[in-house]
């Protein structure tokens, strides 16, 4: 398992324990204001393994990500419900204004790195056509040369 993954997985699982923790204690502003960080840093952990290893996580590594990311939408309806009940939804509306600028810029970000690793592999393939002919017309050129001074 890479270790970008171990640890959103384990960031998410410190979300939990923290959710529980604020769901016993009666959940505070401050208790929420941990949390939300929790949240923000498991998430750009969760972008960073992404964007990383763009097309080259395994089966494995790929289902936990995935399995994070759903858990992180069931911290977001729960962090949403807490702060509605506390008349916190203004707040959470911020919140998730800028969670959203950071997931748009992140898959802006994915696209960017899977448009430049199409474009470096059609270079190398151009580049290794173009070898392959250069290589072909050299033999073609070393063959009637031969050929030239075998006839006369």
């Amino acid at each position: 398992m890479l270790a970008e993954v171990a640890a959103v997985i384990a960031a998410v699982k410190g979300i939990n324990d923290a959710i529980s923790a604020v769901k016993t204690a009666g959940g505070h502003a401050a208790d929420l204001g941990t949390i939300v960080q929790k949240y923000a840093t498991a998430n750009e952990k969760l972008q960073e393994a992404e964007s990383k290893h763009v097309g080259k996580l395994s089966l494995q590594d790929s289902m936990q990500i995935q399995v994070a990311k759903k858990q992180l939408q069931t911290f977001n309806q729960q962090l949403k419900d807490m702060m509605l009940m506390q008349g916190l939804a203004s707040d959470y509306n911020e919140i998730m204004n800028r969670v959203e600028e950071s997931r748009i810029q992140h898959e802006k970000e994915l696209a960017r790195i899977k448009r430049k690793k199409a474009e470096r592999r059609k270079a190398w393939r151009e580049a290794g056509q173009l070898l392959a002919i250069g290589f072909s017309c050299l033999i073609v050129c070393f063959a009637g040369l031969y050929f030239w001074l075998l006839l006369r």
